[in-house]
C-alpha cells in the first residue's frame, strides 16, 4: 500500500515537493494555515485538509516545510500541533531550514512522546523543487534515514546522511554559508568591474570562461545582467540563514570575518526593501552604496 503523506507548509518550495510526492504514487494530504492558498492543489489530485489534526492523524510520515524556526516549534509543539495528533510509528520529518538547536529540541520532544523525528533541509531553488533536483540533508535515526529513501528520491537527486539529529541543519548552514558567500564574491567583483568602466557582459563572460564559473553562477548570470531578480531563493532567507550561521559560530567559536561582513550587506539590502527579490538583488545594494547609478 502506497505510504500515507501529511505535508505541511505550501510555500514556494512546499508546493512542488508536495507535487512530486504525489506523482512519485504517494497518498499526500496537504495542509496550510491559509486554506486557500492549498485548494489549487486539488486539482492535481492532492487531499487538501481543512485541519492540522485532519493533515497529520494517522499517516505514516508528516512533512514541514516552513519559514523559520517559531513557525517550526509551534506547528510541531505549540498548542495544538503535529504532536497532540500523531503516534508510533509515524514518522516526522522537518525539511525546513532551522537553527540545530532548535531541531534537536523538537527531536527531544517527540522522542519522549514516542515520535522518531528527523531534520532533513534541503538544498536547491524552486526550480529544483520543481524537477525533483534538490539534495537533501539529513539528521537523525540511520534506521528512520533508511526507511525514507523512498521519499526523498521522490523529491531529489540525492540524500545524504549526516549523523544525529540536528546535523542536517548543521550541513544546510554550511553549504547556506558558501551560497551566500558566493553570491557576495560574484557581486562585489561586478560592482568594482562597473567603477572601472568595464562592459559588464564582457565581465560576465570573463567569468563564465575561467575556472571560477559554477553552475549557481550560470543561474544567477542573467538576473545581474539585467538587473532583476525575481525569486528563486529570496533575500530574506539568506539574510535568515547567515544570522543562524553566526549564531552557531558564535556558540562553537568559528572565526568568519568575511561571513559578518556579508550578513550586513543582505541586511542592508533588506532594509532597503529588497528581502523579497531573489539573492543576487545584493548586487543591487553594493551598487547603490558605491554609488553607482542606473
Amino acid at each position: 500500500m502506497s505510504k500515507r503523506i501529511g505535508f505541511i507548509g505550501l510555500g514556494n518550495m512546499g508546493v512542488p515537493m508536495a507535487l512530486n510526492l504525489h506523482k512519485a504514487g504517494f497518498y499526500v494530504t496537504v495542509y496550510n494555515r491559509t486554506y486557500e492558498k492549498a485548494l489549487p492543489l486539488q486539482e492535481h489530485g492532492l487531499e487538501v485538509a481543512q485541519s492540522l489534526d485532519d493533515a497529520v492523524r494517522e499517516k505514516d510520515i508528516v512533512i514541514t516545510m516552513l519559514a523559520n524556526d517559531e513557525a517550526v516549534e509551534e506547528i510541531i509543539a505549540g498548542d495544538d500541533g503535529i504532536l497532540d495528533y500523531i503516534e508510533a510509528p509515524t514518522l516526522l520529518v522537518d525539511m525546513s531550514t532551522v537553527s540545530p538547536d532548535t531541531s534537536c529540541m523538537l527531536a527531544d520532544t517527540a522522542k519522549e512522546m514516542g515520535i522518531t523525528m528527523l531534520d532533513a533541509p534541503v538544498s536547491g531553488s524552486v526550480n529544483s523543487a520543481e524537477t525533483a533536483n534538490l539534495v537533501i540533508l539529513a539528521g537523525g535515526p540511520k534506521e528512520a534515514f533508511d526507511t525514507l529513501q523512498d521519499v526523498f528520491q521522490a523529491m531529489g537527486k540525492a540524500s545524504l546522511y549526516f549523523g544525529e539529529n540536528g546535523s542536517g541543519e548543521k550541513a544546510k548552514l554550511v553549504i547556506n554559508l558558501l551560497l551566500g558567500m558566493t553570491m557576495q564574491g560574484i557581486s562585489e567583483s561586478l560592482v568594482l568591474a562597473e567603477k572601472f568602466g568595464l562592459d559588464r557582459n564582457i565581465v560576465l563572460d570573463m567569468i563564465q570562461q575561467t575556472t571560477v564559473a559554477t553552475p549557481f553562477f550560470g543561474f544567477k548570470r542573467e538576473l545581474l545582467a539585467k538587473e532583476e531578480y525575481p525569486a528563486a531563493f529570496a533575500l530574506k532567507h539568506m539574510l535568515k540563514d547567515f544570522g543562524l550561521v553566526l549564531e552557531q559560530a558564535h556558540k562553537n567559536g568559528s572565526v568568519l570575518p568575511a561571513t559578518s561582513a556579508a550578513y550586513q550587506s543582505y541586511a542592508s539590502a533588506a532594509n532597503h526593501g529588497l528581502k523579497d527579490m531573489d539573492m543576487a538583488a545584493v548586487f543591487a545594494e553594493l551598487l547603490h552604496a558605491s554609488g553607482v547609478k542606473k
